[in-house]
């Protein structure tokens, strides 16, 4: 039985083309010197994981800017998704606590191949999340709404955060005829096993429609270290959410598995769904949100 169409909304392009494309790895996790080191020996150009997406089944994704290397300058992000919009587009990395956010979002959606904005963040010293949904983060917010386009959202750190997730809701219900999806399916639990990856905090998110799940790599790793079985917790999201509010994304270029080993997994992890269940998590349910706008 051949594998099934997949479409993957978490890949991060960067090119060992550096003096076209300059880099800031400045506050790398990993360390400046070993980023510097992987960009040289192992570029996630448009053309290597086209290739791989040709070998894994895989019809198209977002290039989700990525802000280790490049913060947020856009430029190698635009290009791929300009170049190879019949199969790649783009989701931007802006900070909406910026003055000129609105209509630098407002310039680069309207002139290039863009699908949604990332928005990514700490809590600030009282543990709240005011880059969401500050005074200023909401002009930005009411620009990609006219936009129509898909608001991708991660805070840190990488945890179930009330704070945050209420903060997602409330911005849910102010806008709702925006999806709003959440990176990592919004940090599920890994210390309960499967019964706990999706703790109350998570449970309020149900009766919002219009936020919906990527799960990726990231989420796949802590499952295997923790000792839970990721087929359950697809199982679960699924049953909890809807088939039609959970997606795949690899998160290539950031996580270091090969290609088709993500692929294998990802697959692995929907086989308790039905085909048509399936089909909508591993590919339709993403190219609906972020296929080529141009």
């Amino acid at each position: 039985m051949p594998n099934p169409r997949l479409f993957d909304t978490h890949a991060h392009f960067f090119t060992d083309d550096t003096d076209r494309f300059p880099i800031d790895v400045t506050g790398a996790r990993e360390g400046e010197a070993e980023v510097r080191a992987r960009i040289a020996r192992d570029p996630a150009t448009a053309e290597r994981l086209l290739a791989l997406w040709d070998q894994c089944g895989v019809t198209g994704g977002a290039a989700v800017q990525y802000n280790t290397i490049y913060k947020t300058d856009n430029s190698y992000t635009l290009s791929v998704a300009d170049v190879h919009h019949n199969r790649v587009s783009a989701v931007l990395i802006l900070r909406a606590d910026r003055p000129e956010t609105p209509d630098k979002l407002r310039a680069l959606a309207t002139r290039h191949n863009v699908c949604g904005l990332r928005l990514f963040g700490f809590p600030d010293a009282e543990g709240a999340y005011p880059w969401l949904d500050s005074p200023a983060a909401l002009k930005t917010w009411e620009v990609a709404a006219s936009l129509k386009l898909t608001m991708v959202l991660m805070y840190a750190p990488g945890k179930p955060t009330p704070a945050a997730l209420r903060r997602i809701i409330a911005l849910a219900k102010r806008f709702p005829a925006t999806t709003i999806a959440l990176d990592h399916c919004g940090w599920p639990g890994v210390e309960n096993g499967v019964a706990g990856t999706i703790g109350p905090e998570h449970l309020e998110l149900v009766p919002v429609a219009n936020i919906v799940f990527k799960f990726t790599q990231i989420n796949l790793n802590r499952f295997r270290e923790t000792g839970i079985d990721a087929a359950q917790f697809v199982r679960r999201i699924v049953d909890t959410y809807g088939a039609g509010r959970v997606m795949w994304g690899s998160d290539y270029g950031n996580t270091k598995d090969a290609y088709p080993d993500m692929v294998a997994q990802a697959i692995a992890a929907t086989k308790l769904l039905s085909d048509a269940e399936r089909a909508r998590v591993l590919h339709d349910n993403g190219a609906r949100l972020f296929a080529d706008r141009l």
